[in-house]
Formats: structure tokens, C-alpha cells, sequence
């Protein structure tokens, strides 16, 4: 919808005001800001110094809450860029990813607190974004501990303590889920004891270390003062912000933090993954197998049903499938939710929509001319050439009358395009794989090749009913896996592409994006390619970093996901006939796969899947 130009002139001064704004606050004047309709990608804890910065697009009628949720979102950012030293944070720390969440959770609040305590303006921001990322989480609704984020109810429980703040409806419904199991391990004065550490980076996640501990998460050593820390402009980063340095701090504050708890559940899904890929090669196999033997002889353990079978190298298991679920989309929501959700991702990305089909055009023109048609001329058998037909009419005895179609090097070809439905896909990168691929879909269509569209995710945070299974039985040790997996049918390699395009709107359904175990659902959607009869099968795995279940990670070794998704790759390159290859988003996935691209950034995803797709179809 174009807007009327006094529309676009409100909108436009409000763009200025809200960059300017946000530049004055992070006291960084080379960061440019670019407004998009839905949040940006990266996450709070790992903004750029300079660069580009993404901020929700308020609506078009520029209604109060949008507005709220943009300013809330760049006043995060700001906070983020003028008060967080990464060197520090990334010294101090967990390896544990469940630990590695909660504390960047924390540093969040820490950061927002910050701001919310100097000044009104941005305490109100702050507080529409907080609401309307819980609300689009799925929280409101939620009944119970486990289908919410611990990290995220830390992060709010902890502002609220420091700052003593009115939490907005929905983060209060969080903080009352929690409130007493954490009271209960830190007492009622745990968390408050933050904000006397609030405008001291280092001596704040000391803090929070041993808050950690009393929580029973593995929060690690704390590493010892060091002098020479490339911290000199610590007294600077941390000094909190003054009305007067910052008088216009007021509602105009801009943006951001869908970020404040997206971090908390990037601290599940993306930001952990940074360290789980870094810390991944220096951890002892060896030791790790060790670890799961002489497990007691009540556990659970299970092999997959999908046709692979793990060797005896790998220690990977399962603690019960009996949860797991294989959906369609159309069993996830009804057919005018699906209209809903479709009209919001076609309406959300429609400035996309033409840089994809022109690409997709270009491959489909691509394909085509492999595909087209040649004869071998002058045969004594075949079909009957029509352009002899003079010929045989004057002399039906004359041979070579006959034509045959040649053989062409394009094979039969069905494509599998697997999405990481996990958290840290939230907003931008989900809605434009979903868009990307819908449309890949169909220009595949059209040249003849199949295409079947999978999601992964899990049903619950935390470990759902697995979990709870595990616990009424005593909690054995080692248990493997332990949460229970969706994994999501959004389109067949069978059925036609207008049947199931509305199906693709689910990936943008509140609370949807939960963890992700990337090696079953690898085995889950090769199994079902294996099965086809196409000569040529290729998977596409889309994801955004390494497989992290907080609930799995907790109970068993640190690298018992990474480690099975190593051992399912090398499986299918070396032992399988389907050609395997993954586009990474922001994440580096050239560590796992052999044929692999990372992209900087969801914005790249069309040309990338065009291209690898170019480069696999050439491949003889």
C-alpha cells in the first residue's frame, strides 16, 4: 500500500528522529539505520560496533504501540553499543549453554536497566518492546514454566529487580510463572543484589556467575583481574547516562530491543551458537563417549527409527520418541489462520518479492535450456519425421524417414529444502526463508522438478513431557536426547504448490519457533528423499547455526548435538546417494558441511539458494 505523501513525510521525519536519536544515545555517529518490516536479524549481544543497524518499520498508520516497539528497539541498541564491552563478556562467559543463555540474558537487563533508570523516556520504550516480544512469543497464553523461556523470565525478573518497575501484562504473566522457583533457589533478595553491580561490567558478571551456581547451572570459573584487558574505555562505556547528556530521552528515545529478549532466546539458539561451533573442536571425543557408559540399567535408551542407526563411535541416543510428532502444517493451524498468517508474510515482504521471482526467473531459464529437446535425424526407426513426408510420398522404399529424441543431461530431480524453525529464526530471517522458498517452489514446479519444504523445531521449551517423563523417574544420568521433537510437513514432493501455499504462513504463528536438533531432522528429511524415485535427490538444510536444546544440553555431555550432526553429515556425504549442501544465516556452517555457504545476513538467503541450486544442477 503506497502511502499519501503528508503520511510518508510523518513517516519519514519519525525515521530521522529515531536514527539521529539512537546515534546521540550509542555515541557512535557511523552507524547507518535501516528500517524493515518486521526485526532485523542480529541480537542484542552481538551488534556491530559500526555498520548497518535494522529496526521494526512502525505501521502504516503509525498506531502508538508500533511506534513504542521501534523507539524500544533502538534504545536498546543504543544501551548495547554505549555500555557493553564484549571483550569482558566474552571472557567471563559459561561454556554450559543453558548457563551461556541465563547470563546473556542478564547482561541484557543490565544494559536496559540502565537506560529504564535514567531515563523516563526509554523506560517506556523499553517496556512496549519487552510486551510485544513476550506477546509474540506466544506467552500470554502460556500455562506453565515449561512452555516459557527460562533465560527470558530471568531477563525480565532481573530488570524488574533493579530498576522496580511496573512490568507490562504479558512479562508479568512470565515473571509470575517463575518468581517462586527462583525465589526459592536465590531467596527474595537474590536478584536484587544486582543492582548495586549494575554500572560495572566485570563486577556484574561476578555476580551473576554465582547467582548462576545457586541456580544449579554450570556458570564456570570466573577469570582473574587482569590490567592489560583491552578495556580502556570501560570507565566510559559504563558510566551511566545523565538527563543531562541525554535530555531528549524522552518517548522519542529510539529503538530497540526486540533484541533485549531475543538475546535471552538467541542465549538458546543464537547467540550460544557462536561459542557451542567455537568450543566444539577443542572438546575430547574420547572422554565424551566415556561419559555415557555404565549409565544405570533402568535408562531408557533408544535408537531412531528413521533408518539410520548410529555407530558405536557415536554415543548419541534418545530417551523416548513417545512425544515426538511428525505434522502437517494444516494440523497446526486452521485454514483461516493459515489465510491470516499467509496475507501477513506476502504483505510484510512484498519488497522482496520481485528481487526473488527475477532470480528465480534466471534459474528457471537455466534449467529449461537443459531440458530442451534434441533429435538425431535420418533413422531407420523412430518416430516418422515430418519433414520427409515429401520423401516417402514419392518413394515410400526410401530408408532414414525416421527420427529419435536424444537424450538430455538433465536428470530427474526432487529438491528437500529443510528450515531451522528454532527461535533465533524469529522475525526477519523465518519470514524471508519462508518467502524465498515458496517461491523457489514454485519456479522448480514450473521446470518439472519436485520440491518437498520440511521444518524442524521442538514442541515445547525446556523438554515438555520427555522432561517430565525423565523426572518421575528419577532423573538417571546421561539421558540423551530429551525434548520432544516437531518436525513439520509444509509441502509434499508430490503435492502442487497452489494446494500448500498458504501452509508456509505458519512459520510466522506465535510461539511456533522453539530449539532445534538439526541431526534427526537431517535424518528425518533424507529418509523420506531416500524413498523417492527421482535419479537425482538433493536436501537444502537453511539454518542459522548449531543445534542447541537447553533441556538436552543440561543433563548430558556438552557436545552430544554437534557431535551427532557431524556424524549425520559425514554418514549421508560418503554413504548416501542424496547430495547434501546447507546455507547458513549469519552462522558459519562450513564447519559442518562439506558443501556449504554462509550468508552475512537473511537479506542474501534468495540469491544464495538460486545460486547453490545453479551450481548442484550442473553437477554431473
Amino acid at each position: 500500500m503506497t502511502l499519501d505523501k503528508d503520511k510518508q513525510r510523518e513517516l519519514d521525519k519519525f525515521k530521522n528522529a529515531t536514527a539521529s536519536t539512537l546515534r546521540a544515545m550509542a555515541k557512535v555517529a557511523d552507524i547507518e539505520v535501516a528500517f524493515t518490516p518486521v526485526e532485523g536479524s542480529a541480537k542484542s549481544l552481538s551488534l556491530p560496533k559500526a555498520g548497518t543497524m535494522r529496526l521494526p518499520l512502525p505501521d502504516a498508520a503509525m498506531s502508538v504501540p508500533s511506534v513504542g516497539v521501534t523507539r524500544g528497539q533502538a534504545d536498546s541498541r543504543a544501551l548495547h553499543l554505549r555500555h557493553h564491552d564484549s571483550a569482558i563478556h566474552r571472557r567471563n562467559a559459561p561454556l554450559d549453554l543453558s548457563a551461556q543463555a541465563a547470563f546473556d540474558a542478564l547482561e541484557q537487563a543490565r544494559l536496559e536497566s540502565i537506560g529504564i533508570r535514567t531515563m523516563a523516556g526509554v523506560a517506556k520504550n523499553l517496556s512496549a518492546s519487552l510486551e510485544d516480544t513476550c506477546r509474540r512469543m506466544g506467552y500470554a497464553n502460556a500455562q506453565a514454566r515449561e512452555n516459557t523461556n527460562q533465560a527470558d523470565a530471568l531477563h525480565i525478573l532481573a530488570r524488574a529487580a533493579m530498576t522496580g518497575e511496573t512490568l507490562p501484562p504479558t512479562a508479568e504473566h512470565v515473571a509470575s510463572l517463575w518468581r517462586e522457583w527462583v525465589q526459592e533457589r536465590l531467596g527474595p533478595d537474590g536478584l536484587n543484589t544486582l543492582a548495586a553491580a549494575m554500572d560495572d561490567q566485570k563486577t556484574f558478571a561476578r555476580e551473576v556467575k554465582h547467582l548462576l551456581d545457586q541456580l544449579d547451572m554450570d556458570a564456570g570459573d570466573t577469570p582473574p583481574d587482569d590490567d592489560d584487558d583491552t578495556d580502556s574505555d570501560d570507565n566510559e562505556a559504563n558510566m551511566p547516562l545523565s538527563g543531562e547528556e541525554d535530555g531528549d530521552g524522552d518517548d522519542d528515545n529510539s529503538d530497540t530491543d526486540a533484541e533485549g529478549s531475543d538475546a535471552q532466546e538467541a542465549g538458546d539458539d543464537s547467540s550460544a551458537k557462536d561459542d557451542a561451533q567455537a568450543a566444539f573442536d577443542d572438546l575430547d571425543t574420547e572422554n565424551t563417549q566415556s561419559e555415557t557408559e555404565g549409565e544405570s540399567p533402568g535408562q531408557t535408551r533408544t535408537n531412531r527409527d528413521q533408518g539410520y542407526q548410529p555407530g558405536p563411535e557415536n554415543p548419541y541416543h534418545i530417551y523416548t520418541t513417545a512425544f515426538d510428532e511428525i505434522v502437517r502444517a494444516t494440523e497446526l493451524a486452521d485454514d483461516e489462520e493459515l489465510d491470516r498468517l499467509r496475507d501477513m508474510l506476502d504483505r510484510q515482504l512484498a519488497h522482496l518479492q520481485g528481487v526473488v521471482t527475477k532470480l528465480a526467473n534466471r534459474l528457471q531459464r537455466k534449467l529449461m535450456a537443459r531440458q530442451q529437446r534434441s533429435w538425431l535425424f535420418d533413422q531407420e526407426e523412430g518416430q516418422l519425421d515430418a519433414a520427409r513426408l515429401a520423401r516417402i510420398v514419392a518413394n515410400p522404399t526410401v530408408p532414414l524417414s525416421f527420427k529419435q529424441e536424444k537424450e538430455t543431461d538433465f536428470r530427474d530431480t526432487v529438491v528437500t529444502l529443510l528450515i531451522d524453525n528454532s527461535g533465533s529464526m524469529r522475525g526477519r530471517p523465518i519470514a524471508i526463508a519462508a518467502i524465498c522458498t515458496d517461491i523457489l517452489a514454485r519456479t522448480l514446479e514450473r521446470c518439472g522438478v519436485k520440491t518437498e519444504i520440511l521444518g524442524f523445531t521442538t514442541r515445547a521449551w525446556k523438554g515438555g513431557k520427555s522432561r517430565d517423563a525423565w523426572v518421575q523417574n528419577g532423573r538417571p544420568p546421561h539421558p540423551g536426547r530429551l525434548n520432544d521433537l516437531r518436525h513439520i510437513i509444509y509441502k509434499a514432493a508430490d503435492e502442487p504448490w497452489r494446494r500448500t501455499r498458504k501452509n508456509l504462513g505458519l512459520m510466522l504463528k506465535e510461539g511456533l519457533l522453539k530449539e532445534n536438533i538439526d541431526g534427526e531432522a537431517i535424518v528425518w528429511a533424507h529418509n523420506r528423499l531416500a524413498k523417492r524415485p527421482e535419479q537425482r535427490k538433493i536436501l537444502m538444510v537453511i539454518s542459522d547455526g548449531a543445534p542447541v536444546d537447553d533441556s538436552t544440553l543440561s543433563v548430558n555431555p556438552s557436545n552430544i548435538l554437534e557431535q551427532d550432526l557431524r556424524s549425520v553429515i559425514f554418514w549421508i556425504e560418503n554413504a548416501s546417494p542424496v547430495k547434501l549442501t546447507a546455507i547458513g544465516i549469519g552462522h558459519d556452517v562450513t564447519r559442518y558441511y562439506k558443501t556449504a555457504m554462509t550468508i552475512a545476513d537473511a537479506d542474501e538467503l534468495a540469491a544464495a539458494l538460486i545460486q547453490r541450486l545453479d551450481q548442484l544442477f550442473d553437477e554431473k
